[in-house]
């Protein structure tokens, strides 16, 4: 299978050489002019066969079918050979303008307008008349340099293109770690006082001679809460670095939307159920999640985007729809997003909209007594 694949990749470069050499032997054969001499059609080879190197050693070619014009004029200094030496010599010139550095091409281009110059003296079908066609071998090898500085060009996009990608998935990568340590930093210190809250109040119950109802109540609720800022954390990197800035909720959502309005954007909330107050994780991942989704919308700014908000029993459930998003925001904005949810054991999605729109979608579980 692999000679197979050899001898198929032989024939782009030895079709020119038998087509060439079967038409100077035809030509040869029967002259235009009459005048027909062993040697023409003997010396054919000569000027054919370098063609075959016009795509693996184009210089080389160059200097050899240069050769050949010169060798093919010395039996009798009047042989016919520029009906197929010529196509041989464009097809040369052209991958040499492509294939070769500019010196080695220029020094190729040379030979061969050298070898030119002689046929136009050897050959009776040539006269300096043909002082054009020295001008067209330097347009023919031209071609070639215009062509190899388009395709150079094209690779190094394609590959400033690959860099590009990869950057971006960096970018996204980097994002999504950064986003987990953000979490991390998020919940560990309302996990952490949760967490000392029951135990406080369960040190205080075992004091006290006899435990209230209430009392068992609210250890209760507080460790519910408690169970919902540890989900938040499996699963996310801690960072070294915590970020002490205040943790937004819902409460503050209203401001989020102000400052999208003031921007130009026509922003709805809308929402659903009893309002009421919700664990901090989960308050928290909600907000961002209205944020993150807001600014992936952002690259068209004004235009208008619904939020809705949706209190269920057993969790928040939370769309916003707006604009499509660019693939680097999706990467970034919506990653977090989904980073948020995901590490708090919810379901986040994205929908395409009739009119160009894109619905996000996310739905974050509580636990529950009895759950």
């Amino acid at each position: 299978m692999a000679r197979m694949k050899g001898e198929r990749r032989l024939w782009p470069d030895l079709l020119p050489v038998v087509v060439l050499t079967i038409a100077g032997v035809l030509m040869t054969l029967d002259p235009p002019n009459g005048e027909q001499t062993a040697w023409d059609t003997i010396l054919v080879p000569t000027v054919t066969v370098p063609v075959f190197w016009w795509r693996r050693d184009p210089f080389a070619a160059a200097i050899a079918i240069a050769a050949g014009m010169l060798v093919s004029g010395f039996p009798t200094f009047d042989q016919l050979r520029c009906g197929f030496a010529l196509p041989g010599a464009m097809l040369i010139l052209f991958g040499l303008g492509s294939r070769d550095e500019r010196d080695r091409g220029l020094a190729g281009l040379a030979a061969v307008e050298a070898g030119i110059v002689f046929l136009m003296f050897t050959d009776p079908q040539l006269d300096l008349g043909g002082v054009f066609i020295l001008v067209l071998a330097a347009g023919v090898w031209g071609a070639g340099r215009f062509y190899r500085s388009r395709t150079q060009v094209a690779a190094e996009l394609t590959e400033r293109t690959r860099d590009l990608e990869q950057t971006r998935e960096e970018a996204a990568q980097l994002a999504a770690e950064v986003e987990r340590a953000k979490v991390a930093a998020d919940l560990d210190v309302a996990a952490r006082d949760r967490i000392r809250s029951v135990v406080e109040m369960a040190r205080v119950g075992e004091a006290a001679s006899e435990a209230s109802p209430e009392d068992f109540e609210r250890i209760e609720r507080e460790g519910r809460e408690s169970l919902n800022q540890m989900r938040e954390l499996l699963g996310v990197l801690r960072s070294d670095a915590q970020d002490t800035s205040p943790r937004p909720t819902l409460a503050q959502l209203e401001n989020l939307l102000e400052r999208a309005r003031a921007r130009g954007r026509a922003v709805d909330l809308r929402v659903e159920g009893a309002r009421r107050p919700l664990p901090t994780g989960v308050e928290l991942a909600a907000y961002r999640v209205v944020q993150y989704s807001l600014e992936a919308f952002g690259v068209k700014e004004g235009g208008p985007a619904t939020v809705r908000l949706r209190y269920r029993d057993r969790g928040l459930e939370l769309e916003v729809t707006g604009g499509t998003p660019s693939q680097e925001l999706e990467k970034t904005a919506l990653d977090a997003a989904r980073e948020r949810v995901s590490a708090h054991g919810g379901a986040f999605t994205t929908t395409a909209q009739p009119g160009g729109m894109t619905l996000v979608r996310a739905e974050l579980p509580l636990a529950v007594a009895g759950g």
